[in-house]
């Protein structure tokens, strides 16, 4: 007994060391724990218990073993359960493509970075076609334990597959707290990388899923994971709408490539850039209610209260709703549009005639294309920066979709009472539907939670419960889940104390927001609203500048010095010959790591291009390289190299060119 005592303390001692100084967080949580404790504000539940040989926890309230006096027997199996096998208790962190003769010959006849997939199909293509099917993993380099209980099969686990990064999640701190004394986590953490999720709601489990993602995220292709039958699902589902709503995999590098270039047409063409002093915070001119209009279903259900009410407010509608307000004859006093593609003109083309939105102040993203810009009044129209910093002055706006962004942009402004219809984020409990029917990407769902049927989830089609706005619960997609996540953030940074926001949608619920039918909404005398739109104007235009300054032009010049570097790191790697693929590996990981590190990802846009590119990417190799039956062959590595680093190039080579050009 005295050895497990002396056993025990060791683990204990050695884990509360580490989780200190390398979870700190973690740490506070367990040290309140241990002063509630201390004070009597909480009673413990569990008893840890060693009996014949092994460690088991005793439940109070319901006198019950959770290993039933057999931990030993639990350990064994949960190590026996784990295999290498792609197709078992497994995660996949990449879209799956079948990549044919022909696909590939058409994708090589696009325009450069006219489709994503002209970076990726020769690579998934050459990597299928040297692969045999249902090939086992050589290795399990990453691995989730939803989880712990005592953490004995988490020590076994690893002795068995010694993964580079864990991911160890546990609702219950007091349970977790036990497993300190009985799993070295120490131990394990001096050759595998672990990150923690114990006892977080689902804002901390966002943020430790992207965490353990962003780890050495090239292995993040299959990741195999445990279930403890005594924990809850929850974990795992909120797990799956993390990896579906990776970044990567829904923004393509070639769509961020091609927004970083894009501002620099408008700059030329000397449209007005908005300053971020711009605000509406004076008392006199605009202490009045602002109505946010987007194209979710309560817009269609509310139309005629809006036709009814909508000049009691100053109005801000987004893009998609203009033909649906050009019908009833509502001219908005501000439109916001930021999508950067052509395919978002067909918002514009269901226009009958602009000239209901002639006096509309413009306020667009920088991005858009100028075919767009060019259907309205250049005198009306203010641009904004999303994620580049052309202008250093400029307001900039960072958000998940045009609705949450036309949102912060109101909170930036410093609007003081804040209208939201349309802003659904949610399909409609009755007909399923996403939008209101005059939107381009309308569609119908259904009206029954199907997110977590089968381990592939669809980011913009599967349903998954959410606390309501006006119903208790709604249900929402993983696409729609992160604007609402977006929209929360903006609420907590941006939103003052005077501010208040009404939320008038039958669809989710927004942090600190008000919950208000549109019918119960009291109006101001709207005479008064009658000289704040040409205020509007005058405002913006005295807080905008147009074009670069000499110190803006430096900032250009600087990013075109480092992609030339960027070029040459790029080009040593491409002289290696005849290296093993374990040594290959070990050099993109160091590439990545030296063109896409934190700070290098904080000043250069292209960076930021780099590392979309090479997370949806990279893992692709690294898996190829990880198949059970694919044998050392230096021609797959300087096949793959090739393949690899003549695309880079051909980035950075194309974002010098249209710098240099217009810059």
């Amino acid at each position: 007994m005295q050895n497990i005592n002396e056993t025990i303390l060791k683990n204990f001692n050695d884990n509360i060391s580490y989780i200190q100084l390398a979870h700190p967080k973690l740490f506070q949580k367990l040290s309140a724990l241990d002063s509630a404790i201390e004070q009597n504000k909480y009673l413990e539940k569990y008893e840890l218990i060693y009996e014949n040989n092994g460690f088991d926890v005793f439940e109070n309230t319901t006198n019950t073993y959770l290993y039933n006096k057999n931990s030993s027997k639990h350990t064994s199996l949960a190590k026996d359960s784990i295999d290498y096998n792609k197709d078992e208790d497994v995660f996949e962190g990449f879209h799956k493509h079948i990549i044919s003769d022909e696909d590939l010959s058409n994708y090589e006849k696009e325009a450069p970075f006219e489709h994503q997939m002209s970076g990726f199909a020769p690579i998934i293509h050459y990597t299928q076609q040297h692969s045999q099917k249902n090939n086992n993993l050589k290795s399990i380099h990453k691995f989730i334990f939803f989880g712990v209980g005592l953490g004995l099969h988490i020590k076994s686990i690893h002795q068995k597959i010694l993964s580079k990064v864990y991911f160890i999640i546990e609702d219950d701190l007091e349970l977790f707290r036990l497993s300190l004394f009985t799993t070295n986590y120490k131990n394990i953490a001096d050759t595998s990388t672990l990150i923690f999720s114990i006892f977080e709601d689902n804002e901390e489990f966002s943020r430790s899923s992207t965490a353990f993602l962003e780890a050495q995220y090239y292995y993040n292709h299959y990741i195999k994971y445990f279930h403890l039958l005594s924990h809850s699902q929850d974990k795992r589902n909120q797990f799956h709408i993390a990896i579906t709503s990776q970044p990567h995999s829904l923004f393509f590098y070639t769509s961020l490539l091609t927004q970083y270039m894009q501002p620099l047409t408008p700059l030329n063409e000397a449209y007005k850039f908005l300053s971020n002093t711009f605000n509406v915070s004076d008392e006199k001119m605009f202490s009045k209610p602002f109505l946010l209009i987007a194209a979710g279903p309560s817009l269609q259900k509310n139309m005629q209260w809006l036709k009814k009410n909508h000049k009691n407010f100053i109005t801000v509608a987004l893009s998609a709703t203009l033909s649906a307000l050009e019908k009833e004859n509502i001219s908005p006093d501000i439109i916001t549009h930021a999508d950067p593609f052509d395919a978002a003109t067909i918002h514009f083309d269901k226009i009958n005639s602009y000239e209901l939105f002639k006096n509309s102040l413009c306020i667009f993203s920088s991005k858009i294309p100028l075919n767009i810009l060019k259907k309205f009044s250049k005198e009306n129209i203010y641009l904004f920066e999303v994620g580049t910093n052309y202008k250093k002055e400029s307001l900039k706006l960072s958000a998940s979709c045009i609705g949450s962004i036309t949102y912060q942009l109101l909170l930036k402004i410093k609007a003081k009472n804040i209208y939201l219809l349309g802003l659904n984020l949610s399909v409609d409990s009755l007909s399923g539907k996403t939008h209101s029917d005059s939107h381009q990407y309308a569609k119908t769902l259904g009206t029954k939670e199907n997110a977590f049927d089968t381990s592939i989830m669809s980011y913009k089609e599967s349903l998954f419960k959410i606390k309501g706005n006006l119903s208790p619960t709604v249900l929402t997609t993983p696409h729609f889940h992160t604007s609402i996540d977006s929209i929360n953030n903006s609420t907590s940074v941006f939103k003052q104390e005077t501010t208040d926001v009404y939320n008038l949608n039958d669809g989710a619920s927004f942090d600190n927001t008000t919950a208000l039918n549109p019918h119960k909404v009291s109006f101001i005398d709207a005479n008064s609203l009658i000289k704040v739109h040409q205020n509007l104007l005058t405002t913006a235009k005295e807080h905008s500048s147009i074009s670069l300054n000499d110190a803006e032009l430096s900032v250009v010049n600087k990013k075109l010095t480092h992609a030339k570097k960027m070029l040459k790191k790029i080009l040593k790697l491409k002289k290696l010959k005849k290296i093993s693929s374990e040594l290959y590996l070990l050099n993109l990981q160091e590439l990545s790591q030296e063109l896409t590190n934190n700070s290098e990802l904080m000043e250069y846009d292209l960076s930021r291009v780099i590392d979309t590119y090479f997370k949806y990417i990279l893992s692709y190799i690294f898996d190829f390289f990880n198949l059970e039956d694919n044998k050392e062959n230096f021609t797959y590595v300087n096949d793959l190299n090739s393949m690899l680093l003549n695309h880079l190039c051909d980035i950075i080579n194309y974002y010098i060119f249209i710098l240099s050009k217009r810059g």
